[in-house]
C-alpha cells in the first residue's frame, strides 16, 4: 500500500494519494480465475483511488461526496477528516461513526429532550432539525428509539456540540427514506451555515443535492477518477416545497392529521369553519383551521383598545365581523422544520378577507412560524387571577409543572379529605371546564366526584401562550395595532 498526505501551507488546500497492492493467494480456484480472465496469477497489482487528488476547503463549506459503494468516498471523508483535525481553522473535527459510544455511555438513559440544547426551545430546534420532530418521541431515552431514529438522535448530538467546527457523516442518511433524507439534509446544512460549520457528508445518494445546496460536489468514480464541481451558494427553500399545493379543505381533511395535535382531548368546536390543507400529490401533509375569534383577549384590548367594550351581543357580533383566529395549525412530523408551517400560514392569512387574524398558542413560544409568516407577537404578563388558582393547588400539595401529568395529579386527589374535594371541584368547574366545549363531557363526572375526571380536567390546565395578530393590509382604513 502507498499513501501521502500533505498539508499545504495555506491550510485550506488538502492532498490525497491513496493505493493499495493485490497478489492472489493460489488455490484451485484463483488459478482457474486467472485462466478463464488471463491474469497473471502471482502478479502484483497496484489500484489508485486517489491519485494526486487536491482540494481546496474553506471554512464554512459544505462540501457532498457521492459515488458507488466501494469506490472511495468514506476513504476521502477519513482523509480530509484526519487532516483537518490538524488545522485550526477546522478543529475540533466530529465523525457521527465514533460518537454512539459516549452517547450510550452519558445519555441512553435520559429522554432526549433533556439531551440537547440549553433550553426546552432551544433542544426542540436542533432535535427538529435532525428530523425528531414529534412530541412523543421528545420524552423517550436514546435506548429506545428505532434505529433510523437513533441515527437521527446522533446527528442532533453532533449539531449540540459549540466547540466542533466541522461535522463529518458517513454514509449519510442512507437509513431514512428518501423525503425523510431531504428534510434532514436541508435542516443540517442550514443549521450547519448559520453556526459557521464545515459540513463533510458521504453518501451513495444523489437525490440531496438541491436540498444539501454545497460548496463542492465531489463525485468519486471506480478506479482514480474523481469530478468536482463548485458551486456560488445562494440560500434557497426546501426542495420538497416546490411540490407543496395548498388549497381550500374541510374538515374531514382536518380530521386527517387530527392525530398530530397533541391536545385532541380538546376537539374543534362547530364554529371552527375554514381549513386549507397543503398536499403532495394526493397526500395531505399541512392543515390550518380557522373560525370564531376570542371573546376577550388582554392583549387585543392592550394594542387594540376600541375593541375593549362591554361582553355584550354587540361587541361579539364586532369582534366576528372583524376577526378571525387560527385555531389548530397541524404539519405532519415527516414535514416539519422545513419552512411548511410558516408557507401554510402566510399563503392563507390573506384568503381570510378580515382586517384581523389573530392565535393564542403555547407552541409559538418554542418555534416563531406565525412571526416569520408575519404575524406580530404580543408579550403580556401572566394571568395574575389565574396566577392565584394555580397558588390554591399548590397549596393543596399539587406540583404546577406536573399538571400534565395525570398519575401525579391522581396521587394527590387520593389524599385529599372530603373538603378539599369539595373544593377542588369548584375550582376545576370554574377555572378548568366550560358548558360549552372545553372539557363539557367531564363536568358531570367531576360534579359526582370522579376522581379520575378531576385528574383529567387539571392535565387540560391553561398555559402561558403567547398571543400574535396579523393585520390585513387590504383594510386601510382599520387601524393598526398600537406596539
Amino acid at each position: 500500500m502507498r499513501f501521502l498526505i500533505r498539508l499545504k501551507k495555506s491550510r485550506r488546500e488538502f492532498k490525497v494519494d491513496k493505493s493499495f497492492t493485490t497478489r492472489s493467494i493460489i488455490t484451485k480456484r484463483t488459478i482457474e480465475i486467472s485462466e478463464a480472465f488471463g491474469l497473471g496469477i502471482d502478479e502484483e497489482k497496484v489500484f489508485d483511488v486517489y491519485k494526486g487528488f487536491i482540494i481546496e476547503i474553506n471554512p464554512g463549506d459544505v462540501i457532498y461526496i457521492t459515488g458507488d459503494s466501494g469506490g472511495g468516498k468514506s476513504t476521502l471523508l477519513k482523509e480530509l477528516a484526519d487532516q483537518m483535525s490538524n488545522c485550526d481553522e477546522f478543529k475540533e473535527v466530529l465523525i457521527d461513526k465514533f460518537i454512539e459510544p459516549i452517547i450510550i455511555k452519558t445519555l441512553a438513559d435520559k429522554p432526549i429532550i433533556d439531551c440537547v440544547g440549553k433550553d426546552t426551545s432551544e433542544a426542540i430546534n436542533i432535535l427538529s432539525m435532525a428530523g425528531l420532530n414529534d412530541a412523543f418521541l421528545f420524552l423517550r431515552k436514546y435506548s429506545e428509539l428505532s434505529d433510523g431514529q437513533k441515527y437521527r438522535f446522533r446527528i442532533a448530538w453532533i449539531m449540540n456540540q459549540h466547540k466542533a467546527k466541522t461535522w463529518v457523516f458517513d454514509d449519510f442518511t442512507a437509513l431514512l427514506d428518501r423525503i425523510t433524507a431531504r428534510v434532514v439534509a436541508y435542516c443540517v446544512q442550514k443549521l450547519a451555515r448559520r453556526l459557521g460549520k464545515t459540513l463533510l457528508i458521504a453518501t451513495t445518494h444523489k437525490d440531496l443535492l438541491e436540498d444539501l445546496n454545497p460548496n463542492i460536489h465531489i463525485d468519486k468514480r471506480f478506479g482514480s477518477e474523481v469530478y468536482v464541481k463548485r458551486f456560488q451558494y445562494k440560500p434557497r427553500e426546501c426542495s420538497i416545497l416546490k411540490d407543496v399545493k395548498i388549497i381550500k379543505g374541510s374538515r374531514k381533511d382536518y380530521e386527517a392529521l387530527e392525530q398530530f395535535h397533541y391536545r385532541s382531548y380538546s376537539p374543534l368546536p362547530t364554529f371552527v369553519n375554514k381549513f386549507y390543507v397543503a398536499k403532495i400529490d394526493n397526500e395531505i401533509i399541512g392543515v390550518i383551521a380557522y373560525g370564531s375569534p376570542y371573546w376577550n383577549i388582554k392583549a387585543r384590548n392592550l394594542i387594540l383598545p376600541h375593541y375593549n367594550i362591554k361582553p355584550t351581543s354587540k361587541k361579539l357580533k364586532l369582534l366576528n365581523c372583524d376577526f378571525t383566529r387560527i385555531w389548530r395549525v397541524i404539519i405532519a412530523p415527516k414535514y416539519r422544520s422545513i419552512g411548511l408551517g410558516v408557507k401554510l400560514v402566510k399563503e392563507t392569512l390573506p384568503l381570510i378577507n378580515k382586517p384581523y387574524v389573530e392565535v393564542y398558542a403555547v407552541m409559538a413560544k418554542y418555534n416563531p412560524f406565525f412571526e416569520k409568516a408575519g404575524m406580530i407577537p404580543i408579550k403580556t404578563d401572566f394571568d395574575k387571577n389565574y396566577g392565584k388558582i394555580l397558588e390554591k393547588l399548590q397549596k393543596m400539595g399539587f406540583d404546577i409543572q406536573l399538571l400534565s401529568s395525570k398519575k401525579h395529579n391522581l396521587d394527590v386527589i387520593n389524599k385529599l379529605s372530603e373538603d378539599g374535594i369539595n373544593e377542588l371541584k369548584r375550582i376545576i368547574i370554574k377555572n378548568f371546564l366550560t358548558p360549552r366545549f372545553r372539557g363539557k363531557s367531564l363536568i358531570p363526572l367531576v360534579m359526582n366526584n370522579d376522581k379520575d375526571a378531576m385528574a383529567e380536567a387539571l392535565r387540560r390546565h391553561r398555559l402561558n401562550p403567547l398571543y400574535l395578530i396579523w393585520k390585513n393590509p387590504k383594510f386601510k382604513d382599520y387601524p393598526n395595532p398600537i406596539l
